[in-house]
């Protein structure tokens, strides 16, 4: 198998070998292109510029401050941009389109047929649509080939998808009507007059302008963990890639400050409606809380409590106090009404507070005190004991009057007092109720106060974000161009070229060989098929050789008469092969005969069969100086004649004999399957010291399947330049299912410049 690999890599460098003019031609224009490339191509300059994205801390606005007056709030709260989302909105078409549509990108002016110069602000000519708006709904652009003469004439020929479209001659300014409207071309300041020239205006829409700039233009982020973006692209031109970033960068920033702008405008509206709301709300749980204060006679729950319960507590003593002189009274009262106390001293250790009760009561003991002393030194009935009994009487009445006018004031100072106290009682048991009816109103007055105070203050930070035009993006490096052109790399195209140089040939000499389905010689087989070739058959101009001098084709069928030797072991003494191809006029009967010829030239006794009962050809030619016979091998088989009958002895050789094909049958493979036919090679093999069968080819009969098993060698032949690849594939089948099992395979007819 090494073997193989390393002979077929040897073809493979001699056969590339052989074409060496093919690689240096391929080397020269490889090479004269990439220079002609390089002289031709403008060069092209990187550009870059590096803005920095602004997060904004107050992008998630009310939802946001709101959020983060909870626990985890700066987890769930919401704003903050994203960088990627950034660039989505920088290289958006609609940013792109305005940046077209400022530095007017739609129309191009260019001069030169190889080489092009095109030109940015400097441009000589300048084109005007008449309409207003034409570039916003123009789908396709519109090429105009202008030529100008020396003395000014101006010819126009517009194209659009290579369809004209319109002509113009004229002076400048020059008036082109198209099918699409009309346009105004003329010269502005670096035009120079007075020579020939010609230009090529483009004006297209600004949604195809817009589209190839999408895709010239490289945005992206310079850093997962960084905010700043990065902008890039190339142009010839390195002002015009200046322009287009800086415009990117500007159309962003006046996008977002619109975008702010037009979020703070809404914010303003809805922020004021929410106050408008939040007053009136305010309002009212004020008069609410007034009218409810004004209801129950509050000013201040916790004060007025405190108040209360203070009273309550002196209301009580006073009330005891009152409770008790009342008792203290009434039986002073029951005292002196009693009959048996008529003269008895009125106890003082009651504890009476009212001092003209005590006066009288002291008046009044102090008199029955008196009576006592008089009676103790009088007899009862003495007119002095009846007149003091008699102010003792008038004095006890004017005593109980006096002491049941104090009762009656106590008692109704002590009503008054219960009263009083049941008032404070009932307020107390009702402040509850109150503090928590005056707490919830309250409540909803804080609530609305605070969301108040905060839309306010939210209303002064809107209102200076709005005042401030901060941009989005802060600019790190305004658009700059790299000194060096990137394109063209001339050593990548060095590269390309001589890389190409090598791959063109390569590819061609081996698409040739592929697509070629005809081959040339067996070498070049031997890389295409795992069937083994023996070697090459020139061609020859004639049909039987070796009959003068040692030419190139009767060499080859020496050597190729040494490869049979080889093939059967050197041993070729009674011995049969037979010689076929798969296609008809591949020369098999050419390479049999000559094959048998040369074999008789080694004193050999040698028979030439035509076993092609249907086809024959060999039976044609003169190869004998005796009569041609119609019977023959046919004959043979079917039993009508004895072979030594039919047998021929060649002209061109004494040993060499022929039996031709006989009369053509159509049961020519029954024929060859007969018994009779295997018995007669036996005889034939035994009769001759080699024998060459010639069969029909494979392809359009199945006559010579059943010679394989009965001979010795099967000897395939195929033609240069003739035979298709394509028939091998069949005879490998056939080598692969061992309906072939020792073979030779020659190639004939091969060219005499193809030998190596």
């Amino acid at each position: 198998m090494n073997s193989y690999k390393q002979s077929g890599l040897v073809s493979l460098l001699t056969d590339y070998i052989k074409n060496w003019k093919l690689f240096a031609l391929s080397l020269v224009l490889c090479i004269g292109l990439a220079g002609l490339y390089l002289m031709l191509k403008n060069p092209e300059y990187k550009v870059n510029a590096n803005v920095l994205i602004k997060e904004d801390s107050k992008s998630g606005g009310l939802a946001s401050a709101m959020m983060k007056s909870v626990p985890f709030g700066d987890v769930l709260s919401v704003g903050g941009s994203v960088v990627d989302d950034e660039i989505e909105v920088i290289s958006s078409y609609s940013i792109l389109r305005g940046v077209v549509k400022d530095l007017g990108l739609n129309a191009n002016c260019s001069k030169g047929f190889l080489k092009k110069k095109n030109y940015y602000k400097d441009s000589p000519l300048t084109v005007t649509p008449k309409v207003a708006g034409m570039a916003d709904t123009l789908r396709y652009a519109i090429e105009m080939e202008v030529s100008i003469d020396k003395e000014g004439v101006v010819n126009i020929e517009a194209y659009s998808m290579d369809e004209p479209v319109g002509e113009a001659k004229s002076v400048f300014p020059v008036n082109l009507t198209t099918i699409f409207g009309d346009f105004i071309i003329d010269k502005t300041s670096y035009y120079d007059p007075g020579k020939t020239k010609k230009y090529k205006l483009v004006y297209g829409g600004y949604g195809s302008a817009t589209e190839s700039l999408m895709s010239r233009v490289d945005i992206s982020v310079a850093s997962k963990k960084a905010n700043v973006i990065n902008l890039t692209m190339e142009d010839e031109i390195p002002e015009r890639g200046k322009d287009i970033l800086n415009a990117i960068i500007s159309h962003y920033n006046a996008y977002g400050i619109d975008e702010k702008n037009l979020v703070s405008e809404r914010t303003a509206v809805f922020l004021q409606q929410r106050i408008d709301i939040m007053e009136k709300d305010l309002n009212a749980i004020e008069k609410a809380v007034e009218k409810y204060k004004e209801d129950n006679q509050l000013t201040d729950i916790e004060s007025e409590a405190k108040i209360i319960l203070d009273r309550s507590s002196d209301f009580k003593e006073r009330l005891i106090s009152a409770e008790t002189q009342f008792s203290v009274i009434s039986i002073i009262e029951d005292f002196l009404k009693a009959p048996e106390n008529k003269y008895a001293v009125v106890p003082m250790s009651l504890g009476i507070e009212e001092e003209s009760a005590v006066e009288s009561l002291l008046a009044y003991n102090d008199l029955l005190m008196e009576r006592l002393k008089l009676l103790r030194s009088t007899k009862p009935g003495n007119p002095m004991i009846e007149s003091m009994n008699e102010q003792v009487d008038a004095t006890r009445q004017s005593v109980l009057m006096t002491i049941q006018s104090i009762k009656r004031g106590i008692e109704y100072a002590r009503d008054d007092l219960r009263d009083q106290e049941k008032y404070f009682m009932d307020r107390i048991k009702g402040m509850p109720k109150q503090e928590r009816e005056y707490i919830e109103i309250k409540r909803q007055q804080e609530i609305k106060q605070a969301l108040y105070l905060y839309l306010l203050q939210q209303q002064e930070d809107n209102a200076l974000k709005l005042a401030m035009e901060n941009p989005k993006a802060q600019i790190i490096d305004n658009a700059y161009v790299k000194t060096r052109p990137v394109k063209p790399m001339k050593m990548l195209v060095a590269a390309a070229a001589l890389l190409f140089a090598v791959i063109m040939p390569v590819f061609y000499l081996y698409a040739k060989k592929m697509l070629v389905r005809k081959f040339q010689n067996a070498q070049e087989l031997r890389s295409a098929t795992s069937l083994v070739f023996s070697g090459n058959v020139h061609h020859s101009d004639k049909d039987f050789l070796f009959s003068s001098g040692d030419g190139e084709v009767e060499e080859d069928i020496r050597t190729f008469r040494s490869v049979i030797y080889r093939a059967l072991d050197n041993d070729v003494e009674h011995k049969a092969v037979v010689v076929s191809s798969v296609m008809k006029g591949e020369g098999k009967t050419f390479v049999a005969l000559n094959l048998a010829l040369s074999m008789a030239l080694l004193d050999k006794k040698i028979l030439l069969i035509d076993a092609n009962l249907r086809n024959s050809s060999l039976s044609s030619m003169p190869l004998s100086s005796e009569t041609q016979l119609s019977d023959g091998l046919a004959q043979i088989v079917q039993g009508n004649v004895d072979w030594r009958m039919v047998v021929r002895q060649s002209s061109s050789a004494s040993n060499l004999h022929i039996m031709p094909a006989g009369v053509v049958q159509s049961n020519a493979s029954e024929l060859l399957l007969n018994a009779k036919f295997h018995a007669l090679l036996d005889e034939l093999k035994a009769a001759y010291d080699f024998i060459v069968i010639d069969a029909a080819n494979l392809y359009d009969y199945s006559d010579t399947m059943p010679l394989f098993a009965l001979s010795d060698m099967a000897i395939l032949v195929t033609r240069a330049n003739h035979s298709d690849k394509a028939s091998l594939e069949y005879v490998e089948t056939l080598v692969e299912q061992r309906v072939i099992s020792n073979y030779v395979y020659v190639v004939n007819d091969v060219k005499s410049e193809a030998k190596h």
